[in-house]
């Protein structure tokens, strides 16, 4: 898997100024994660957490109080992506793993408990897609498959797996999905149904999770503004992506990472096996 494979490319919101992102309660109170009984601050793994979504959840989660690990595909990057995002009152660190594979998962996962001991949080952000998970439905590689579903659905239940162990009531899993998974997309094909799968995943895992005090919830981003696309595409399609969004407007990441805090917060305490969307309106037309 590669960088360009993350779910956005774009880190908006990670490198300008820096401001806090929290959710506010049903008094409008602002989240930040508090310190455990021990006083040991929470943590939180976002895996492709250096780019677009990732990054934008990655500094949004940091700036709420937890310890951020997160994840790219090598180690380079991955230093590189915590650097951008550290700074005064944030604490985020790099760790590079291949999460098509297994070894690459506990190598992750591995690596936030040498440095903790624990997961608080579990954003499951990586996943193929953009060109790499496009095809029509007869002109699939084996290769584009098994890329799709090892990274978008088996490394996410791989990392739930090995996390729960190491997760204490209160302890929150986000898969990010897509709105693919329930308005299907002809030449989407396979990453419409291994973003299906994981939401089915999340309703499962939260149902046994649940006397446990831990919860599973998805989020399906719609149209979010990614970098790369927008520079190569033709000058319209920006514009007529905002045009069919209700709201009148892309998405940017952002507005994802806002919508993953509140979901990891008190706030959304009764909130599991479901998910939230954020796509400006588009799947209700």
């Amino acid at each position: 898997m590669t960088d360009d494979l993350q779910h956005t490319t774009e880190p908006t919101g990670a490198t300008g100024p820096r401001q806090r992102t929290e959710a506010p309660d049903a008094a409008g109170r602002r989240h930040v994660a508090e310190p455990d009984g021990t006083g040991a601050r929470r943590v939180a793994a976002v895996t492709g957490g250096g780019t677009g979504i990732g990054a934008a959840v990655s500094a949004a989660l940091a700036d709420a109080g937890y310890a951020v690990v997160l994840g790219q595909s090598t180690g380079q990057r991955a230093v590189e992506a915590a650097a951008r995002l550290a700074g005064p009152g944030r604490t985020v660190t790099g760790v590079g793993a291949d999460l098509s594979t297994a070894a690459g998962t506990e190598a992750f996962l591995g690596a936030v408990l040498d440095a903790y001991g624990r997961v608080d949080v579990l954003v499951n952000n990586a996943g193929v897609t953009g060109p790499a998970a496009l095809a029509a439905v007869g002109d699939y590689t084996d290769a584009q498959i098994d890329a799709i579903f090892d990274v978008n659905l088996k490394a996410p239940l791989r990392l739930i797996r090995s996390a729960v162990p190491h997760m204490a009531p209160g302890s929150v899993i986000v898969n990010v999905s897509s709105v693919a998974a329930t308005a299907p997309q002809a030449g989407a094909a396979a990453y419409g149904a291994a973003k299906a799968g994981l939401n089915q995943l999340t309703a499962a895992v939260a149902l046994e999770l649940a006397p446990r005090g831990i919860r599973c919830v998805w989020i399906s981003p719609g149209d979010i503004r990614i970098g790369r696309e927008d520079t190569d595409a033709p000058a319209r399609r920006p514009a007529e992506l905002a045009r069919y969004t209700p709201l009148g407007r892309r998405g940017e990441p952002g507005d994802v990472a806002s919508a993953v805090v509140w979901l990891c917060s008190p706030a959304a305490g009764f909130v599991t096996g479901t998910g939230l969307v954020v796509d400006g309106g588009w799947s209700a037309l």
